[in-house]
């Protein structure tokens, strides 16, 4: 499920870190295979927290592709009957999470910037997806036959 991704931080086109392999789920740099480093130029804080939210923009997307893909999870849009002038947001959903009358399982993100399917942005640039991501608590809950999940966002 590893892509390289590449994305734009002030005017340059860069590649940036990705997890190595679903095994460890770590982030590493595509190149170096070194870990996240908040000061790449000690000089210029704005420029490394440009960088650091753009990676974070990039985890988010990897996350729902990881929800959507290995948690067979569909993005449904909230309110459905929203006019395009309405604020909407959206929910990620197990495929029975509407049918299933018995069980239901909640997943509320962490505060801030973080998005649906995430702990914390940090955890998982630090550590590692499990750490960071909901993703072993969806699994574990299929495991077990939970299905039912709905993902706020």
């Amino acid at each position: 499920m590893h892509s390289n991704v590449n994305c734009r931080i002030d005017g340059l086109i860069a590649k940036v870190w990705a997890p190595q392999s679903q095994k460890d789920g770590q982030l590493r740099h595509i190149k170096t295979g070194e870990p996240f480093v908040f000061n790449a130029r000690e000089d210029l804080h704005r420029w490394n927290q440009k960088r650091y939210e753009a990676l974070g923009e990039i985890i988010t997307q990897y996350v729902y592709e990881l929800l959507e893909k290995k948690c067979n999870m569909t993005k449904a849009f909230l309110p459905v009957d929203a006019t395009d002038d309405e604020p909407r947001s959206f929910i990620y959903l197990s495929p029975d999470a509407l049918t299933n009358p018995d069980k239901l399982l909640v997943l509320i993100q962490g505060s801030g910037v973080v998005r649906a399917g995430q702990w914390a942005r940090r955890l998982i640039i630090n550590q590692d997806l499990d750490s960071g991501t909901q993703i072993p608590f969806i699994m574990k809950a299929m495991e077990v036959g939970s299905q039912c999940c709905w993902i706020i966002n």
